[in-house]
């Protein structure tokens, strides 16, 4: 990049896949978690059924200042750029500025790290942010330098909000004790008051989810710790479609780079390396085993341990330019592939033509129909059919088509989910205050005859349906049922009692 010095370059390509991210959003719609991300922080709390607060109240702060639309992402689009930024930072001060420029490049050519966790509305957004902002506090442990009080009290500070962002928080503090504690010098140091001062006050930006669990029979503990638990046999069939799958959306082309640099880690006795290893290695490798002892298990939960490795790629990738000159032409067509991967995208988001022309490659259903909003709903469920301001509910059998109805509608009706895993469709609502009202039913055609007559018993009576399909151009991605239904009946709902849980 001409003359530009490494932290230039690396401010640049931090910029330049800013503007990207940015000139993309308009033709990407919402995803159907980040449609729910938005729905659950309609209702302020301290904490939520599946995840910690964080990227719900962010979800939310977006909504209300851009609209219930693409741009409510722009804070998660900041923070995936100030991920980029503390890679190169991060790496530069392990290993050099050279180290860091292909770090931040790294990055930002991976799939998941660019385009989902540092673009979407998801909790991997604000806990990727802290992560790399809390290990970049703490790294001048890895040259056994000493921390200020006020830098621990920061450090806790950081990491207490990567808790609060997911639970894989806790995972990080742990790891950060372990480095301490397995070498003589960080045993000295955990003499000190620094350390323990950090985990207090880790702890206290924890509590609000503490609070609300205890308040809600740690109904989240016990969600989150029985998805990796469920099962009771050992198999490798889902260990290696996810493992696979983690290699496919981390990219191929930073997954290998990033094999080679811890390979040449684990046997270094590099302090530095160790640091990243103890922080990064263990939530990256409890998230991968997970599937061999249960049925539970997703790609995106090692995500957050690969991204704290990341720097040994950079580590890797600098070392080998410096003697070769492999690391550039891997760069030149990395970059290629990466931007026709993001072409391809945005224009099968936007037509669906690969899906239609080629079946046979989204046999199990195309991926970018997640990105399809139902804002079309609004031609059927509308404020000129209503009598009062008070029959503003809709009801659906599942999380998922929750988040679409709750987006489509922007946020105009309170959706409700009448099945037995309502997620966060079940917080805040009291059903007896709806009884009598009127209200709507949305089902997708592919419900069965049982959960039809489950969501219309809810109602002393039910109008003839009208039928909506979600188009993307030529094609149909959904076709929904739309019921009026009169009388909302709450004990006459036969699979789930909406109940408040707040």
């Amino acid at each position: 990049m001409g003359n530009l010095s490494t932290r230039d370059q690396a401010l640049a390509v931090t910029a330049a896949f800013l503007l990207l991210k940015l000139a993309i959003c308009p033709f990407v719609g919402l995803g159907t978690n980040e449609a729910y991300a938005v729905a659950g922080g309609r209702l302020f709390s301290l904490s939520y059924f599946d995840h910690p607060p964080l990227h719900f109240w962010l979800a939310q702060l977006g909504a209300m200042a851009f609209g219930d639309n693409c741009w409510a992402r722009l804070p998660f689009i900041a923070l995936g750029a100030g991920c980029s930024w503390l890679m190169f930072a991060l790496a530069r001060s392990l290993f050099g500025e050279r180290a860091g420029l292909w770090a931040v490049l790294a990055f930002n050519l991976s799939i998941f790290f660019c385009l989902a966790a540092g673009n979407w509305m998801l909790p991997d957004g604000p806990l990727n942010f802290f992560l790399l902002a809390a290990t970049l506090t703490l790294s001048p442990l890895a040259k056994e330098q000493q921390l200020s009080i006020k830098r621990w009290a920061f450090a806790g500070l950081l990491a207490g909000l990567a808790a609060l962002s997911k639970y894989h928080g806790l995972i990080f503090i742990a790891g950060a004790f372990a480095f301490l504690i397995l070498s003589d010098w960080g045993r000295r140091v955990l003499r000190t008051p620094g350390p323990w001062l950090a985990g207090l006050v880790a702890a206290a930006v924890f509590s609000p989810v503490v609070i609300w669990n205890a308040r809600h029979g740690w109904i989240s503990f016990g969600f989150q710790t029985g998805r990796a638990a469920t099962g009771h046999h050992f198999g490798g069939g889902l260990f290696l479609s996810l493992a696979v799958a983690q290699v496919v959306l981390i990219s191929p082309w930073v997954a290998w780079p990033l094999a080679q640099g811890l390979r040449r880690a684990m046997p270094s006795s590099d302090e530095a390396a160790r640091f990243l290893l103890w922080l990064g290695l263990p939530i990256a490798t409890l998230f991968t085993l997970i599937p061999l002892w249960s049925d539970g298990g997703m790609v995106q939960w090692a995500m957050p341990g690969w991204l704290l490795l990341l720097p040994l790629a950079g580590k890797y990738l600098a070392d080998e330019a410096s003697i070769r000159n492999w690391p550039r032409t891997w760069l030149a067509i990395s970059g290629s592939v990466f931007l026709l991967f993001v072409c391809a995208f945005v224009m099968e988001t936007q037509s669906g033509w690969l899906g239609s022309t080629f079946p046979r490659v989204f046999r199990r259903g195309d991926p970018t129909a997640d990105n399809v909003e139902w804002i079309s709903l609004t031609s059927i469920i509308n404020r000129q059919r209503l009598t009062d301001d008070d029959r503003l509910f809709v009801l659906t059998s599942g999380w998922r088509d929750g988040a679409k109805i709750d987006q489509g509608l922007g946020g105009d009706y309170r959706t409700a989910v009448v099945s037995n895993d309502p997620r966060n469709f079940a917080i805040g609502i009291d059903a007896k205050a709806w009884a009598g009202r009127d209200g709507w039913i949305v089902l997708e055609n592919s419900d069965s005859p049982a959960q039809i007559a489950a969501l219309k018993s809810c109602f002393a009576f039910v109008e003839a349906p009208s039928t909506l399909t979600i188009q993307r151009g030529a094609r149909a991605d959904a076709t929904l049922t739309v019921w009026r239904g009169d009388g909302f009946t709450p004990g006459g709902c036969a699979l789930f009692s909406l109940q408040n849980m707040d």
